[in-house]
Formats: C-alpha cells, structure tokens, sequence
C-alpha cells in the first residue's frame, strides 16, 4: 500500500456487541474522537440490531420476569435485522478499509472471530481490543484468522497503528499490541502508559440515531453513557474489573483507579447535552459512589444543574443518610445494586465480599427510604452452589423492602476471573471455554450436590417468583422450573400475576409488595434473613478457592 495522507486513511471501526445491548460503546466513542481529531476518514458498523434463533440477554429479561416488556420497534425505532454476515461483507466492500478497529468483551468474541473469517479473503489489516484481549491475548491469538490484539487501554494504540498502517512501517514499535509476522510468529509489544481520564471525552456521533434509546424503569429515555471512574476498588472473585487493575500492575504502568476531575466531567456532559440533547445519564462506572464525600459532593453541586435524570450502579456499603439525598436531589432515578448471593458466608469466603447481611439488610432500608428506584442484581451458578445456597440468596431478597425489578444472571466464567480459575481447577470447565452471555445457559458441569445445568435452567425460570410469593406457594410454584406442558402452565398462571401485580407498573407508580404475606421483613422485621447458615465445609473452602495454586 502507498503512502496516504491522514484524509485518505479509511478505518472502519467495528463493534461485535451483543443483540440488542443498548447503550453505545464508550470505548468506540472514544476512539472515534480521537481518530476524527487525527483526521482519519471513519465510518462504523455495529451489530447491535442483529438478531439470531438464540434469544439476546435483554429479551431474556423480559421472559424471565426481571424486566418489564418493551417492543423494539414501536419503543425504540428499532429496525431488527438478521444478516449480520453478509451486511457486514458488503459494508467492508463498499467502504474499501484501509484498517480495521475492534472493541470485544468476551461474550462477543466468537461473533468477533466469524466476522473477520467472512473477509479474510480481503487481507485488511486489523487490531482487536477490549477487555478480553486483555485478559487473554494468547486464547485470542490461537485464532488464525486474529493477526493483532491490543492489550489494556487503547487510546494511544489505535493512533500509533494507524499510523503505522499509513506509513507502511512495521508494527514493532507500536505500543500495546500483539501481532503475527507473515511466518505466523507472534511479537508482543511494550506496553504504552495509562491515559489522563480528563483527555478521554467520546464521539458518539457515528451511531444511529435509535441506539441511544433505553427502557429504564418502565418508560423510554434517549440515554447517554458517561465515564466518570476507570476501574473498581473491590476484589470480586467472579468480575473480570480486577483483572485490569493487576494488568496496569503487571506492567508497571501505575494505578489503573482514576477518576476524572469534575471540571474535566462538566466540560463533558455539557458538550454531550449540547450535540446530542440527551434526556437520561447513563454513569457505567462498576460502583459509582466508591469515591470520597466532598467528591460526592462535588460532584452533586456540579450535575445538578443539568436537571436530567440519571443512573448508575454501586454498592449498599456506599449508600449513607447524606449521599442518597444528595445524589436523589441532583436528579438519581434509578440505582443497580449487585447484591449476587444471599448466603453471607458464601458471600465473603468464595465471592471476597466481606459483608454482613444485617449490614446489607439495614443499609437497603434507608436507600428505600430515600424514595431513589432500585434494582437488585443476583448471580446463580456459582462454582459448589447448591440449592439451598440459591434458596439463601431468594430468603435474602426477601428481607428487601422497596426493589423495583430484580435482575438474576447465570455465573459466566469470564478469562481473567478467580472464579473461572476454580471452576478449571475442579474440572467443571473446560480450559479453552469462551463465554456467550449472562442469561445463556451454565457452562459449568457440576455434579450433585452442586447445581446441574437443568436445575439452574429451572431455577432462572422462577426465581423471581420465589422471591415474591409467599413460601407456602412455593409447593405449587416448583413445577415451574420444568420446561414441560404442566410446567409452562404454573409458570404463566404465576408469571401473569407477578408481571399484573409488580412489573405492570413504571417505578413511580405504587406497586404491590406483598401477596398474601409474602416476601419477608416486608410483612414481620423479624422474618429477615440477617443471619444465614453456615453451608460450606472446610473441604470446599479449599476447593472453592485457589489456595494453594
């Protein structure tokens, strides 16, 4: 290829999202602002709107009771579309690439991978990146159709092998990449330093105009994704966060936690209110509130002035008296807890959250009352869970008062994770296993007394149910976990009545907590489940851990 000018370099940016995951790629959006400030001529292809016979995880929720209903078309001007193969080909034809840019996680990454084998034919220099390129670059690369797989943070990578790409210079100096030589030898480059968060602002400007509408209790918002925080100070054994952070370690680049500074955050959001005259905030930081209280406060003087609604995700162990009105007079509609496991010995010698469920219990009953919507975030299928542990976990919740929808996820082995790693050790995963989605089937082969895959499948059909009715329906409630002609029936007799009772409503609108005395501290204080039994024994300590290895 000859020499270009920056103008005449066309980089197609590629993003393999899951269907129907709504909210725009902040890693896209960030790359696309600093490609367009180089000059680079860019266009993008996303597969969000592709759908496949497998159904995606948000309609998962909804057939699962953990959300309320919603029509992609009609709600969110949706087009679905189903060739993603062969729109793809056609887009890379007639946009005629010089370059290829990727961001995948891990769930989108065999997409990732048939994406790039219906061009192959084509020989266009490409870079994938993301999370799980990060955490395994080596399962990536034992792709051959993979030629190069950025590592860590890409900001200063996608500049420098474009560059290289225009110039006609090898890939050697290019900071953060693996690569294949034309002999198939892999090349594993210095790592480029931690960018200043304050200098990353995205471009969302290459998305369509109906990915950025989002169902967010119960009504329809044009939402945008803002990053105010990169990283997660907590250590949980079944997220792939830390793994950055040890990343950034590994390497001697620093400390991968940083925040931006609410000046370089208000620049950000007006320019974002500006351009794209959002009506929601959409914060994707793993826990938002995991930050000093004159940043809280800071930060709640600054937004305010917004006067938009906004979302994000944190821990209970975060929430005070103060920051929930703060955060609530500042324009919080909505907040997601991941509470995962209900067993509180489970919970912090297996997951490495060192919290008490009295503790969570009292912390949940002042977010309630702080009159903010929640949502509670749960995981089952965890290495050695059994059915009296996912049990714990439903008597948990129960013991919640005031939760708007309840969001149950099947454990998924993501690279990088404590937990894959036991799952291996114990022989319940195989090595080479790539994830596919947090509603898809366990990937686990668990014998009993631990959950099979059917029993989980089950358990996902209901759990939401357990958690609502009262115990005494539980009896009627099992056959339901069968997928079968009586089991279809319970499930829609009692998923009519959940989704009529509780998820009818929009989060502002009274709802029925109780049926028939159900769901707990809700009917008796003294029926919360502040102590939970003692399930594990020495033995699956150890099994469940990797001590020793």
């Amino acid at each position: 290829m000859k020499i270009k000018q920056k103008n005449e370099l066309r980089i197609l940016m590629v993003y393999p999202n899951l269907a129907m995951m709504l909210v725009p790629s902040i890693a896209i959006g960030l790359f696309t602002k600093i490609l367009k400030r180089e000059g680079y001529a860019l266009d993008l292809f996303d597969t969000t709107h592709y759908v496949s016979d497998e159904n995606s995880s948000p309609q998962n929720r909804v057939k699962y009771l953990q959300a309320r209903n919603f029509k992609e078309k009609e709600d969110l001007g949706v087009k679905i579309k189903t060739d993603l193969l062969g729109d793809f080909r056609k887009k890379v034809l007639e946009f005629q690439p010089d370059l290829l840019l990727m961001s995948v996680v891990e769930d989108a990454f065999l997409q990732a991978v048939k994406m790039l084998e219906v061009i192959q034919d084509l020989q266009i220099p490409h870079l994938m990146g993301g999370v799980f390129p990060t955490a395994s670059a080596q399962r990536c690369m034992d792709f051959s159709v993979i030629r190069a797989v950025g590592l860590g943070e890409g900001e200063n990578t996608v500049v420098e092998f474009a560059e290289a790409i225009r110039l006609n210079k090898s890939l050697e100096d290019v900071s953060g990449i693996w690569f294949k030589d034309s002999q198939g030898n892999i090349h594993k480059n210095h790592q480029a330093p931690l960018v200043n968060l304050d200098m990353c602002r995205p471009d969302f400007s290459l998305f369509e105009e109906a990915r950025f509408f989002r169902p967010m209790g119960g009504r329809i918002f044009k939402t945008i994704p803002v990053e105010t925080y990169r990283g997660c100070p907590y250590a949980c054994s079944y997220c792939n966060s830390p793994m950055q952070k040890n990343f950034a370690s590994k390497y001697g680049l620093g400390n991968f936690l940083r925040r931006k500074s609410m000046q370089a955050l208000h620049s950000e959001i007006s320019e974002l209110k500006e351009i794209f005259s959002p009506e929601f905030f959409y914060f994707i930081d793993d826990s938002f509130l995991a930050r000093p209280q004159e940043e809280i406060n800071e930060f709640c003087e600054m937004y305010s002035k917004f006067k938009l609604p906004f979302w994000f995700n944190t821990r209970p162990e975060n929430c005070t008296l103060e920051n929930m009105q703060q955060v609530k007079d500042a324009g919080c509609y909505r907040i997601s807890f991941g509470i995962e496991c209900g067993n509180e010995e489970f919970r912090k010698k297996i997951l490495n959250r060192n919290v008490s469920n009295a503790y969570l219990i009292d912390k949940f009953k002042l977010i309630a009352e702080s009159g903010i919507s929640f949502s509670i975030n749960l995981i089952i299928g965890f290495p050695g869970e059994t059915r009296a542990l996912v049990m714990d976990t439903v008597e948990f919740v129960r013991s919640i008062y005031g939760y708007d929808t309840l969001t149950v996820s099947m454990f998924t082995p993501y690279h990088g994770t404590v937990l894959r790693d036991v799952a291996i050790k114990n022989g319940w995963l195989d090595n080479g296993s790539i994830t596919k989605h947090t509603t898809a089937q366990s990937m686990l082969n668990m014998s009993a007394p631990y959950l099979s895959v059917d029993e989980l499948d089950g358990l996902m059909r209901v759990l939401p149910l357990y958690c609502y009715f009262p115990k005494d329906e539980w009896k009627n409630i099992f056959p339901a976990e069968k997928n079968d002609e009586e089991g279809n029936r319970v499930l829609g007799y009692y998923g009519d009545i959940y989704k009529e009772k509780f998820l009818k409503f929009t989060q502002e609108e009274m709802k029925d907590f109780v049926v028939d005395g159900a769901a707990g501290c809700r009917v008796n204080p003294k029926d919360a489940f502040r102590i939970s039994p003692s399930r594990l024994s020495l033995n699956e300590i150890e099994m469940l851990t990797l001590k020793g290895i």
